[in-house]
């Protein structure tokens, strides 16, 4: 039993993913998912643009901690809104993995009984449309929302920090310019200065 425990046991290594992905399913597998992955960033990434530019538009120079609170509620929004499609996402992106690869007890002699309970709890989704149908058909509206607040904080926390450091960078950037710009208006008029001072000595000579 855990001879063959140890045999079903899923990769620990990315390689050992990739290899395995690559002889079960091919490289479609590789692909799985696509095609909600896609329709639920496009959304998502506009909405989470707009609203931080909504939040910010009033100010002249966004300050980092404007900037990553305007991120957080921003990130929240667009996670809300488009949540549902990332549960379709991810449920059949899990299916790629295989049902023993989705354990982490996968070396223990039970991982068999486990596994058996997974295949009757968990239905098989073929495609996008497929999942939608069968989360709507068996779970309802709040299936889509399953797992909603982890996701949401986790957004929150990932959007708030990647627009302050994107303003931090930013306002790093263009001080240093308009160092560089007030330097050379500096020196231009100090060269400037030196001209109108020898031109007046010359005069006077």
């Amino acid at each position: 039993m855990a001879e063959l425990a140890q045999k079903n046991a899923p990769p620990e290594t990315i390689m050992g993913y990739t290899r395995n992905m690559f002889q079960t399913q091919g490289v479609r597998g590789f692909f799985t998912g696509c095609t909600p992955a896609i329709v639920q960033v496009i959304p998502y990434m506009g909405i989470s643009f707009a609203m931080y530019d909504y939040l910010i538009r009033f100010s002249e120079r966004t300050s980092v901690g404007n900037a990553g609170i305007a991120g957080s509620i921003a990130g929240a929004t667009s996670k809300i809104i488009v949540h549902p499609l990332d549960t379709v996402k991810k449920r059949v992106q899990s299916q790629t993995f295989g049902e023993l690869g989705m354990m982490s007890g996968g070396r223990k002699a039970a991982v068999d009984a486990a596994a058996s309970t997974i295949r009757k709890s968990k239905p098989s989704y073929d495609g996008m449309s497929d999942c939608i149908i069968k989360i709507a058909r068996e779970e309802g509206i709040q299936g889509f929302y399953r797992g909603l607040v982890p996701s949401v904080l986790k957004t929150m926390a990932g959007t708030g920090l990647t627009f302050a450091f994107f303003t931090l960078t930013k306002n790093t950037l263009e001080s240093i310019h308009d160092n560089r710009i007030a330097e050379k208006e500096r020196l231009s008029l100090v060269k400037d200065d030196l001209s109108d001072k020898k031109i007046n000595r010359k005069n006077a000579i």
